[in-house]
């Protein structure tokens, strides 16, 4: 079952969720409270404060980073190596490299450290808004002869996939993983409600994860 609860800043909204958290404390019931990760340290003082030792102990605060980590280590995938950023620079350039071919615009930048660092933030943004390389060649198709540069980085973009596939992972990926297994367990949260609290967005991985947490025993979002 899902559940908003919407209102401006200051209208009581994360009070309401603390009122529903501790309810269910004191009823032996089980509860995630998932909040931006700038926001995770705040928001635990906050329980532990509003709940105290024992009813808190019923709680867990996290973010979307935190609980993708939780999961990989219990479905599998933690162990995975997941790329630095010199790391995703570094797979860039050899992307590049196996697509030189194909290059025009980027061909002569191709090995520039500024070209592959600009690149990886890039795909990094893409991967956050949930574009695929695939997507990128359909609107470079689209803008016609104006649509080199997009193919361009498109082209470097599914070599950078394709490597990455055999490799580690892109920290963009590890929130998507951990939804891929959570969906092979939806009895994971089958007794847990999942209240969500101080997001102003959410990104095209986090939507993921939240396909699969709607399916818990609860899920309430505060917006």
């Amino acid at each position: 079952m899902l559940e908003w609860v919407l209102g401006l800043s200051g209208t009581g909204k994360t009070t309401r969720l603390l009122e529903r958290i501790r309810a269910r404390s004191e009823a032996g019931r089980e509860s995630l409270l998932l909040v931006p990760e700038q926001f995770s340290s705040s928001a635990e003082t906050m329980v532990y404060t509003a709940l105290g030792d024992a009813l808190s102990s019923r709680v867990r605060v996290q973010s979307f980073t935190s609980l993708a980590e939780d999961l990989l280590k219990t479905f599998g995938g933690a162990a995975v190596k997941t790329l630095t950023d010199a790391g995703r620079v570094v797979l860039v350039r050899r992307a590049a490299e196996q697509v030189q071919d194909e290059l025009t615009v980027y061909r002569r930048h191709r090995r520039s450290v500024g070209f592959c660092s600009m690149a990886a933030d890039a795909i990094q943004e893409l991967k956050t808004a949930g574009a695929a390389p695939e997507a990128l060649f359909e609107a470079a198709a689209r803008q016609g002869d104006a649509g080199g540069r997009l193919r361009e980085l498109a082209l470097v973009y599914a070599a950078y996939e394709a490597l990455l596939e055999k490799t580690a992972l892109d920290p963009a990926d590890r929130v998507n993983a951990a939804a891929q297994r959570l969906a092979k367990h939806p009895e994971h949260f089958a007794h847990t409600h999942v209240f969500i609290d101080n997001f102003d967005g959410f990104t095209a991985p986090q939507y993921a994860m939240l396909a699969q947490l709607v399916r818990a025993e609860g899920c309430t979002v505060a917006l």
